[in-house]
């Protein structure tokens, strides 16, 4: 089993890795940890007092000499329900601590394909989603992004709306991803021309993408008041469009 999973319930690398040593050793002698985890003698004897502190190793007298054992690893669990817990109980005052900072909108520019993927992604969380674009340039390069967006609007039915520029590509493009996308998804064609790469509004955030000679940004804004000035903007625009899509 791979330890990056402990180290994210607050456990150091290293003492996750002896964790998971001393589970399959059962009982066993600090020479022994070491030598299973690749450790020198003191080195381990440290993490093994960190893992007795945190309920996770118990110390086993034999004879002269002290034996560890790793505890039940539901105990992981329930400190795992105990961190949610208190993260849920902590909500209302980090929310309050937010209000602070309400007339400021949250903006950030998010650069290359690892910014792209992590706004698709949160799209694929969002209640609903209004597009207005022109996938021509992303396509060739992220279509398994707009491909797994399609599934989870499919599967969680994220209502969403598409205006699209007027042309055979995009057109190509908003019948291929309906198909994945089922009834959740609609298009309608605009009216005006100027519409380029890809633009969204979902809950409270905009997001504005630019793909130019291979450098991409996305200009990332999070505010109830930008969002909802610029869905004012999307429906009346989709009232003017063409129909598509239904």
């Amino acid at each position: 089993m791979n330890s990056d999973l402990l180290s994210g319930l607050g456990l150091s690398k290293k003492a996750a890795d002896i964790y998971l040593s001393t589970l399959s050793l059962g009982t066993a002698s600090i020479q022994k940890i070491a030598e299973k985890t690749g450790l020198k003698r003191p080195t381990a004897y440290g993490y093994v007092s960190e893992l007795v502190t945190e309920g996770l190793l118990e110390k086993v007298p034999i004879g002269k000499r002290d034996y560890y054992r790793a505890t039940s690893p539901r105990i992981l669990q329930a400190r795992a329900q105990q961190t949610a817990e208190a993260i849920t109980n902590a909500l209302p005052e980090l929310e309050a601590l937010q209000d602070t900072t309400r007339g400021r909108p949250n903006i950030s520019i998010l650069e290359g394909e690892k910014g792209l993927r992590q706004v698709y992604t949160e799209m694929e969380h969002a209640n609903g989603i209004c597009f207005w674009s022109k996938l021509e340039s992303f396509e060739k390069k992220f279509q398994d992004v707009f491909e797994n967006l399609s599934i989870a609007i499919a599967q969680r039915q994220i209502r969403t709306r598409e205006i699209i520029a007027n042309t055979p590509e995009t057109k190509k493009s908003a019948k291929r991803y309906a198909l994945t996308a089922g009834k959740s998804y609609s298009a309608r064609i605009a009216t005006a021309e100027g519409i380029q790469n890809d633009n969204a509004i979902y809950g409270n955030t905009v997001a504005l993408f630019r793909l130019h000679e291979g450098n991409l940004f996305v200009i990332r804004m999070e505010d109830a008041v930008i969002a909802q000035a610029m869905k004012a903007l999307f429906e009346m625009a989709w009232k003017s469009a063409d129909g598509f899509i239904n």
